[in-house]
């Protein structure tokens, strides 16, 4: 197993890392630099997209463009001119929240997204589904943090977590409706972050304060762990021709001085290979 740095842009809080195949490229966010990067492996080329408002997560949509979560909702964006159509934005009495950096689509299709309670200070943040015909529903609340969504290969299991909770939950998922139900732990781990599957349905998810990457088996099983060069891990997922890299994204937030200077590479985007696996493509939003 080997683990490198493929890019250092030194982003203050790097987010979801989606491999865009028909380019080749590498696509992640910088939350708080409001910045949205693709990076050419081939060629090594960094483009940079400098935006209005923060992108916490986002996904690919099949007619071009992207679908977004932002600070205070849902949009459609164009790189090109920087710009955002509002699909859905937190009603008043959802004031307080805020989107999370795990967002992405199911195999169907559809755009999911979570909040996440500002102030970490009690239950109220929640999972939103957006279907083919731009309606957001609700489906799992009573949250601090919204992070750690997947769905497994066959879209009978979705996983997730709550960051401030520690833990990870494993849902049944029907795939046809796109309802989530019985909702049980599957593990509890540090600061649990960004995930992804592998083909094998197993599990990878990011602590976000111990700078490690955790493999769980379906059922629970802890079977591999990954010690990162940095503190602050924050999401993985497949990508690369094959899809046998993972990559993950990392933050130099709350980082001391001290902690900067003994990191370099935090910040930085890593390729992990030679894990003995392999993920699957990321779906795109059909709506």
């Amino acid at each position: 197993m080997n683990i490198d740095v493929v890019v250092n842009v030194r982003p203050l809080h790097g987010e979801c890392p989606i491999w865009n195949e028909p380019e080749g490229k590498l696509y992640f966010t910088d939350v708080f630099g409001q910045k949205i990067h693709s990076l050419d492996l081939s060629t090594s080329a960094l483009r940079s997209w400098e935006l209005p408002a923060r992108v916490n997560g986002f996904g690919f949509c099949e007619r071009g463009g992207l679908i977004a979560a932002n600070w205070d909702g849902i949009a459609f964006l164009d790189l090109e001119t920087a710009s955002f159509d509002p699909i859905w934005t937190l009603p008043p009495e959802k004031q307080g929240r805020f989107f999370v950096n795990d967002a992405r689509c199911d195999r169907q299709g559809r755009f999911w997204a979570g909040t996440v309670v500002t102030a970490f200070d009690a239950p109220g943040a929640a999972l939103h589904r957006v279907d083919a015909q731009r309606q957001v529903t609700s489906q799992v609340d009573g949250l601090v943090a919204s992070n750690g969504l997947a769905f497994s290969p066959d879209s009978r299991m979705m996983f997730y977590a709550d960051t401030r909770f520690d833990l990870i939950w494993a849902f049944d998922y029907d795939a046809d409706d796109g309802v989530a139900t019985n909702r049980r732990t599957l593990a509890s781990i540090r600061r649990p972050d960004g995930a992804a599957v592998d083909v094998d349905g197993c599990y990878w998810i990011a602590s976000e304060i111990d700078g490690q990457i955790l493999r769980f088996a379906p059922d629970g099983r802890l079977d591999r762990v990954i010690y990162m060069p940095v503190k602050h891990t924050t999401m993985c997922s497949f990508g690369g021709p094959g899809y046998d890299t993972l990559f993950v994204t990392s933050s130099t937030r709350h980082l001391t001085p001290d902690e900067l200077h003994q990191q370099p590479s935090a910040g930085a985007v890593f390729a992990i290979t030679g894990l003995g696996t392999t993920g699957l493509p990321e779906p795109r939003y059909v709506g």
